[in-house]
């Protein structure tokens, strides 16, 4: 078969050589020593001249080497759609249907398109045969059904309830080859959902310390908050893929695929440039110049549906307060945000949507780049709450920390004293579905759950959703509404930015900045799909080593 089109493929064969951990804890501190007196010059120093041949003999035992910036606590893809997650099970898991690359939703699992009847409340999905689980179990409607009950189990936690509760009436088992879902009320965002959601086998959908997919590739082993190892699924959709090293597109071209987390970015930076591991997400932006210097390194850095989540809470003070609001939006650091933290790749930010984002608004600019202290404090004078502090929750990476950094010393100038909360997952989320927080933030890759879209990020602002967060504005609720309803793309674009202007302008979803999604890689691989990269996706399954 032919290549894809943006990148060309070469085979590799041979031993293996083990020579892809981290470095040793000695290694380590000096680098860290050496890092607080002379910055990024370290890549250089350290690179030990020129890696090729070091890294063409790696690349004898066929794996692919992925370093990431932190690990999920929860293995579960059906409970999270961040990319910590998503980017760990991109190979192992699959979906109903998937994104071609036009964007287009185009058949996974499912045996051709969905079946609607003329009232749209009924989904007929055939499922395609002779597929297998990584554990032999052959795939079943049965899997679906279990997949999609999980979702709306409340007591499971899992975020996807938030798109389907209050329009799925039911799913249900036509057969062993075919799933019925039955709508209460037209939803023309299913076929989005079902391009995104990962279907699991139905004993393991409640497992948090696994995946069991149908993917090119299975998880075999994993160090929690360390490292995780996969190896190619030879029975892969009936077996096609079986030949080493298959030249398919999607195929399994690698042996095997390790991810191993390094969660400073400057230890990330030299091990890729050391040629220890060949590709990594989120590098630091104190780095990312010398990697773009070094003629063995790429960096792909790309507008996508990359959110820094920032909600306040409307129910209860300060934030209640409208005019208190609009102080805190107006003396937000935007540009030291996006300087400072990332490296000036991004757009200072204004509402929820972003330039990745279906129904983005260029023209919308309600709040400046850098702080209008001035308007900040007259805003603050007309408030009537008497409340001058407040909590930011964040989560638990040093980018979101950095951002709150930034952001509180710019807040102090007009008199707020704002107190960091840094939580790991599963305290994030529960403080977020709890509604136990004043102002909550975090990054996420939208794009796992809505593709070229941005939909988790607005459902606070609806008053009826699980995650209301007590703002209450019919005009915003109705075009939502729309939104999830919504079959024409026009209708739905128009109302995604009606529902951006007025929550940027009433202050309740005011994100500092919409960042790039950038990785870097070695040149040895062939280059990230750009039209993936755009929804969030690596897609390493689809990589080849080229040299």
């Amino acid at each position: 078969m032919t290549p894809g089109p943006w990148w060309a493929r070469t085979r590799t064969t041979g031993g293996a050589d083990p020579a892809h951990a981290g470095p040793s804890r000695r290694g380590f501190l000096g680098m860290t020593a050496a890092l607080a007196l002379g910055g990024t010059g370290l890549l250089t120093a350290c690179s030990g001249g020129d890696s090729g041949a070091r890294v063409a003999d790696r690349h004898k035992d066929g794996v692919l080497r992925i370093g990431v910036a932190a690990a999920p606590s929860n293995l579960n893809p059906l409970d999270s759609g961040a990319e910590v997650t998503r980017w760990i099970a991109e190979a192992v898991m699959e979906s109903l249907y998937a994104y071609d690359d036009q964007l287009n939703s185009v058949p996974l699992l499912a045996d051709g398109e969905p079946q609607i009847s003329a009232d749209q409340l009924t989904w007929t999905i055939r499922l395609k045969t002779g597929i297998t689980w990584h554990n032999g179990a052959p795939f079943t409607a049965d899997d679906v059904v279990a997949t999609l009950v999980h979702m709306l189990d409340l007591s499971a936690g899992s975020e996807w309830i938030t798109y389907m509760l209050g329009y799925v009436q039911s799913f249900e088992k036509a057969d062993d080859r075919t799933v019925r879902i039955v709508l209460a009320k037209p939803y023309g965002l299913l076929r989005s959902h079902l391009t995104n959601l990962p279907v699991t086998h139905k004993d393991f959908v409640t497992r948090k310390d696994t995946m069991m997919g149908t993917g090119p590739y299975k998880l075999d082993t994993y160090v929690p908050g360390q490292s995780f190892t996969m190896s190619r699924f030879d029975a892969y959709h009936g077996g096609q893929f079986r030949a080493p090293f298959a030249d398919v597109p999607g195929g399994a071209a690698f042996k095997g695929i390790e991810y191993t987390v390094f969660t400073d970015g400057n230890t990330r930076a030299i091990s890729l440039k050391q040629g220890k591991i060949d590709l990594i997400t989120s590098p630091a932006q104190t780095t990312v110049q010398k990697l773009k210097e070094a003629k063995e390194l790429a960096v792909t850095s790309t507008v996508a549906p990359l959110d820094v989540l920032t909600y306040v809470l409307v129910a209860r003070e300060p934030f209640s307060d409208e005019n208190f609001r609009k102080a805190v939006a107006h003396s937000m650091d935007r540009d030291g945000v996006l300087q400072r933290v990332y490296g000036g790749r991004g757009t200072p930010g204004q509402g929820p949507i972003g330039p990745g984002e279906l129904g983005h608004d260029q023209a919308l600019s309600v709040y400046p780049a850098t702080p209008d202290l001035a308007k900040a404090k007259e805003f603050l004078a007309k408030a009537t709450t008497a409340k001058r502090d407040f909590t930011l929750t964040v989560g638990a990476s040093q980018t979101a920390r950095d951002i709150a950094q930034v952001l509180v010393a710019g807040w102090a100038k007009i008199g707020l004293n704002v107190r960091i909360e840094q939580l790991a997952g599963g305290p994030w989320s529960n403080k977020w579905l709890s509604r136990d927080y004043d102002m909550l933030m975090n990054t996420f890759s939208s794009g796992f759950t809505s593709g070229p879209a941005n939909y988790l990020t607005l459902a606070p602002a609806s008053s009826t959703n699980v995650l209301a967060c007590g703002y209450k504005n019919p005009e915003v609720d109705k075009a939502i509404d729309t939104v999830w309803q919504a079959t024409d793309p026009a209708e739905r674009t128009a109302a995604l930015r009606t529902v951006d202007r007025i929550l940027a302008e009433d202050a309740v979803i005011f994100p500092p900045l919409y960042p790039e999604l950038v990785v870097a890689q070695r040149t040895e691989l062939s280059p990230v799909n750009p039209a993936q990269l755009k929804i969030c996706r690596l897609a390493p399954h689809t990589l080849r080593f080229t040299g």
